[in-house]
């Protein structure tokens, strides 16, 4: 549940709750594999379908999450550095925050346009750090937001120092990363199409009537288990080999 809580965040789906998106895997899930039953009157085929059809969708959300993640670590050096102007300008903290929403990276001033409102609405800067801090879903808006509540609760003289030192290091994580992810990324896409492609042949040889009895018997039914449980551990395999290591949001 909390990688699920983590992806939606990521994915700019702050405002769905986890339950709700179990809901929707279940129904799409339940969905696909009733047609395919309803189609090959084949059981087995059906619910490999189904579990293919949530694995799909829990892939694309966390692609989705990643795109946005790399894209708003991107960004962020820009955020920093505007920070870091406003600051040394003499501005607050909110303050620094609240005219992002007018002149920081047009991809995120949605957000910080919300953080504005909040504030004008009276809300503590407390609160107010905890719900952008949501709606960012990024270690590095992490960071920053944590840092940016102590020295707001405590104070605190090398405030700019520390910010300067993150723009830094987010700026050599983005080279390092970038250049890594370039090169795994089409060995990754081969290895999930490699994994898909056998059961796009299944189904299209359940569309004859003989595969399809062959299929529905005690024995065809086992290989399409066995068939299953090696796609999703294949899957599972391609993610732990392929997948960079990320910093954890431990301020989530």
């Amino acid at each position: 549940m909390n990688w699920l809580r983590a992806t939606l965040d990521g994915a700019g789906l702050a405002n769905k709750s986890v339950s709700a998106a179990l809901a929707f895997l279940l129904l799409v899930g339940f969905s696909v594999g009733f047609i395919s039953y309803e189609l090959t009157s084949i059981f087995a085929l059906a619910v490999s379908v189904s579990v293919g059809a949530i694995g799909l969708l829990l892939d694309l959300l966390n692609s989705r999450a990643k795109s946005r993640q790399s894209n708003l670590a991107a960004l962020w050096p820009e955020v920093l550095d505007s920070i870091i102007s406003s600051i040394s300008a003499g501005a607050s903290v909110a303050d620094s925050l609240m005219n992002l929403a007018d002149e920081g990276p047009i991809a995120l001033r949605p957000e910080f346009v919300v953080f504005r409102d909040d504030i004008e609405r009276g809300e503590t800067l407390v609160a107010s750090l905890d719900a952008l801090k949501a709606k960012l879903g990024n270690v590095h808006s992490d960071r920053l937001l944590e840092l940016l509540r102590l020295v707001s609760e405590a104070g605190g003289g090398g405030l700019l120092d520390s910010l300067k030192n993150q723009s830094q290091l987010i700026r050599q994580e983005l080279a390092f990363s970038g250049e890594i992810a370039s090169k795994l990324g089409w060995i990754t896409g081969t290895a999930k199409i490699a994994v898909g492609a056998p059961w796009l042949i299944v189904a299209m040889l359940a569309t004859r009537p003989e595969n399809a009895r062959a299929y529905a018997s005690s024995e065809g039914s086992m290989i399409l288990f066995l068939g299953l449980a090696v796609s999703v551990f294949a899957f599972r395999l391609i993610q732990f080999l392929g997948g960079l290591s990320v910093s954890p949001r431990v301020f989530a």
